[in-house]
């Protein structure tokens, strides 16, 4: 019932990345594991983010369980773009990371995030 993390297989080969990512997966959060994929070959050839998008091929029993919200569709898209727009700072400044309304602010973000995802209202641990 818990999500898994994909990360380059990179992030297993580094101790200091591999122990992030299992100590996130043996938290209590939503990511339940991590999988570990091989994009060096792709990487090598220029990288970018169109590398690193996963595909995975699933049969109608795998599909019909995902969640539906979470399809990209054209209105799935303006939605998140609102959402992007509305939330995402132009800038940061250190002094932003030491003011608690950044927290609230992150916190709201994350509230209308999973609202829009479908992934209900106890998601994350300060939902709860």
């Amino acid at each position: 019932d818990r999500l898994t993390l994909i990360c380059p297989t990179e992030t297993r080969d580094n101790p200091r990345s591999h122990d992030v990512a299992e100590k996130i997966a043996a938290s209590n959060g939503p990511i339940g594991r991590v999988e570990y994929v091989d994009v060096r070959q792709s990487m090598a050839n220029g990288g970018g983010p169109a590398c690193l998008r996963l595909r995975v091929v699933l049969t109608d029993d795998e599909l019909a369980a995902t969640n539906p919200a979470m399809r990209m569709t054209d209105e799935l898209h303006a939605r998140l773009t609102v959402w992007a727009l509305r939330w995402y700072r132009e800038e940061l400044r250190p002094a932003d990371l030491a003011d608690p309304a950044l927290l609230e602010e992150s916190r709201a973000a994350l509230d209308e995030l999973t609202s829009i995802l479908h992934l209900g209202n106890d998601f994350y641990p300060f939902q709860r």
